[in-house]
Formats: structure tokens, C-alpha cells, sequence
């Protein structure tokens, strides 16, 4: 067979199949489960209204309670201070008490020396009792 290059070349004829439609059900199938899925998620996403209700009275709940956690964390900070502030009353009662003591006693301490020192002054001025003591001239009768 030979090739003229002057003619045009002829393309086989194109063959169509009419006698399947397989393609066609796959398609309508696929079709239908998108339809179906996106009507699932559309109903889906929609809260309820006892739903929203629950999440309101949650959020309530919530509320009061971080409120009252609130009011009882200033009670026992209160309670705290208070006690904080009664001990160094008492620290500062107790070191007034102890200043007082310890200046009574050295207020004893220096009457106790006073006390020496004149003792001392007193045995210095006193005479000797180991010499006899002057006689007085005997009276004669």
C-alpha cells in the first residue's frame, strides 16, 4: 500500500456507543448522595431551641458560680487580713510587754547595785570589831 502525500488522510470513523448507560446511573447516584449530605449538614447546624436554652442556662449556672467563687475568695482574703492583723497586735503587745520587763528589770538591777555600793560604804565607815574597843577610865568608888 502506498502513501500518496498529495491526499488528505482520512481518520477511522468514530464509533458511539449507545447501547450502556452506566455512566449516566453512577452520575445520578453520586448526585443524590450530595443532595442528601448537604440537606444532613443544613438540619444538622441548626441549634434547637431547648438546645439553646440548655446552653443559656449552663452559661447562668457558670456565671453564678464563678460570682459566688468570687465573693467567697474576698471573704477568706478578708478573714486572712483580719487575722494577720490581730497577730502583729499581739507580736506588737507582747515586744511593749517586753520592753516593760526588761526595763523593770534594769531598774532592779540598778537598785540591787545601789544597794551594794551603800552596803559597801557602810562596812568601809563601820569600825574594825576585831580591835577592842576603847575602854572608858573605870570609875573608882
Amino acid at each position: 500500500m502506498s502513501i500518496d502525500p498529495d491526499l488528505e488522510p482520512t481518520l477511522p470513523p468514530v464509533r458511539r456507543r449507545s447501547g450502556s448507560n452506566t455512566g449516566w446511573f453512577a452520575a445520578a447516584a453520586v448526585a443524590v448522595v450530595a443532595i442528601v449530605a448537604i440537606a444532613f449538614i443544613a438540619t444538622r447546624s441548626n441549634p434547637s431551641a431547648t438546645d439553646q436554652q440548655a446552653a443559656a442556662v449552663q452559661t447562668q449556672v457558670a456565671g453564678a458560680q464563678s460570682v459566688q467563687a468570687a465573693q467567697d475568695a474576698s471573704v477568706a482574703a478578708q478573714t486572712a487580713a483580719q487575722s494577720a492583723a490581730q497577730a502583729q497586735q499581739n507580736i506588737a503587745d507582747q515586744a511593749a510587754q517586753n520592753r516593760e520587763a526588761a526595763a523593770a528589770a534594769d531598774d532592779r538591777q540598778a537598785t540591787a547595785a545601789s544597794a551594794a555600793q551603800s552596803a559597801r560604804d557602810a562596812s568601809a565607815r563601820a569600825p574594825d570589831s576585831g580591835q577592842p574597843a576603847a575602854s572608858a577610865p573605870a570609875s573608882q568608888p
